[in-house]
């Protein structure tokens, strides 16, 4: 299995020349000449090979991953509660509309309270 300079397996497959498509621009990248970016999604193991124009769409999908999820990890409303950690991997906080919370920061939640916080570099 190839890897990226950080040991993550390379999601993307080079073609017949050795490029590789990027996944968020669909342009085509040598692997010298690429950045490496993860999968917009939770708990998908590995990097992509991407074109060094590829990050404004990587925040992009990752935006809209979020809000189709509509999980209070990423909901402006969410306030953190530090916490021991759990096994269950459940994050404790509190919310506007729920005084007190327990939610897994990778399922699926459909909130319809939900809003996306505000993102410091887009």
């Amino acid at each position: 299995m190839t890897r990226a300079p950080n040991g993550k397996p390379i999601l993307n497959e080079p073609d017949a020349e050795g490029l590789y498509t990027c996944q968020y621009t669909g342009l085509r990248v040598s692997r010298e000449d690429a950045i490496f970016l993860g999968a917009c999604t939770p708990q998908v193991n590995g990097t992509y090979v991407c074109h060094s124009t590829a990050l404004p769409a990587f925040r992009k999908s990752k935006r809209m991953f979020d809000e189709s999820e509509a999980n209070c990890n990423t909901c402006k409303h969410l306030v953190r509660v530090k916490h021991e950690p759990r096994k269950d991997g459940q994050l404790q906080g509190t919310c506007k509309n729920n005084t007190d919370l327990l939610f897994h920061p990778d399922d699926f939640m459909g909130m319809n309270c939900y809003e996306q916080r505000l993102e410091k570099n887009t």
